[in-house]
């Protein structure tokens, strides 16, 4: 009787843990949705040459990535101190990673398009409704992240659905990756600096969509496990 007793306590310290951490981290990833928010409106001010928006936009991004990072460096202690208890933590662990290093890319992106802008640079307009497509599908995977993540701990076959979502936008953003990157180097293969520059900002928006989707293989693990 005493062991069962212990065991009902140990579950239900586990239980808790994990409905803190599943509100912690939706919770970040608020913080994370609003800097893509954001950035988003730079970038779609950065396809319509308003550079003067784009210059002024780098500080309140990295303002939302700093206080990104605090939070996930609070949680990642809160799972320091209940590891005891938390079966998944390793799953967790990953998961805060890979929101702290989309909150950088994010950050990244801008940093760059604001050199672009202090540059002088201007987007080609016969390429702008590409990268257009291309940053959107990208950045609107950071919305359903953060969406799939209000579902951790309640509803494993929602996060499933918004896991495949995610995948399927994942790859669309790597066939409008192959198109863009050809397509910048044929612009502006005699212009190697806004080249180079440009080039980082497309390969960083394919980076993030990538992170998202580890960042979603993560969640969909954790909700596999309390199913």
């Amino acid at each position: 009787m005493p062991q069962e007793i212990i065991r009902d306590d140990e579950i239900l310290n586990m239980n808790l843990a994990e409905m803190n951490l599943a509100e912690q981290i939706t919770n970040i990833l608020l913080t994370i949705n609003q800097e893509g928010k954001m950035a988003q409106e730079l970038i779609s001010g950065f396809i319509q040459g308003k550079m003067e928006l784009v210059k002024k936009g780098y500080e309140p991004i990295k303002k939302i990535k700093d206080d990104a990072q605090r939070m996930k460096e609070s949680t990642m202690e809160y799972v320091v101190r209940v590891s005891p208890t938390l079966m998944t933590k390793e799953l967790y662990m990953f998961s805060l990673s890979h929101l702290d290093r989309i909150s950088q890319i994010i950050d990244s992106i801008i940093y760059r398009l604001s050199i672009l802008a202090h540059s002088g640079f201007t987007l080609d307009q016969s390429i702008a409704e590409l990268f257009s497509q291309f940053s959107s599908t990208s950045f609107n995977m950071v919305e359903l992240l953060y969406t799939e993540s209000k579902y951790l701990y309640s509803n494993s076959k929602k996060v499933g659905e918004i896991h495949d979502e995610i995948n399927r936008k994942e790859d669309l953003v790597d066939q409008l990756y192959r198109r863009l990157e050809l397509e910048i180097i044929r612009k502006y293969s005699n212009d190697l600096f806004h080249l180079l520059l440009l080039k980082e900002v497309v390969d960083l928006i394919e980076e993030l969509s990538d992170k998202i989707r580890d960042a979603s293989h993560d969640f969909r693990y954790i909700s596999l496990y309390k199913a």
